[in-house]
């Protein structure tokens, strides 16, 4: 942000404000390109899924689908974005979770005989 201020106040080059600031000339015309600037108070939310977006990934993890096969399956079919650093996570929780809390039997099931 501070870098397209002092480019675009028009009292410095490129050169100058690559040199001012350390960075490659390059990075400094990116930035002056760049056609979105957010405000310092502009937040972005930790994580974009609502609960059905959730719901989906935790069958997918049920299914025993690994994180980069759920996300491909998510970007291409369902169009939802999200890391798979934040895929192996949840899968990581919903694993300990099912460890610490098995699936009970429920008395008419076969398994319980």
């Amino acid at each position: 942000m501070l870098i397209q201020h002092d480019a675009l106040d028009g009292s410095m080059t490129i050169r100058t404000v690559s040199e001012e600031w350390e960075v490659p000339r390059w990075l400094v015309r990116r930035v002056l390109t760049s056609s979105i600037f957010p405000e310092h108070s502009t937040r972005r939310r930790r994580n974009a899924l609502d609960d059905q977006d959730r719901e989906l990934i935790a069958a997918m993890i049920d299914k025993g689908m690994g994180a980069k096969q759920t996300w491909t399956e998510l970007m291409d079919t369902h169009d939802i974005s999200v890391s798979i650093a934040n895929l192996q996570i949840m899968a990581t929780k919903q694993r300990r979770t099912a460890q610490i809390h098995p699936p009970r039997l429920s008395l008419d099931s076969p398994e319980a005989a």
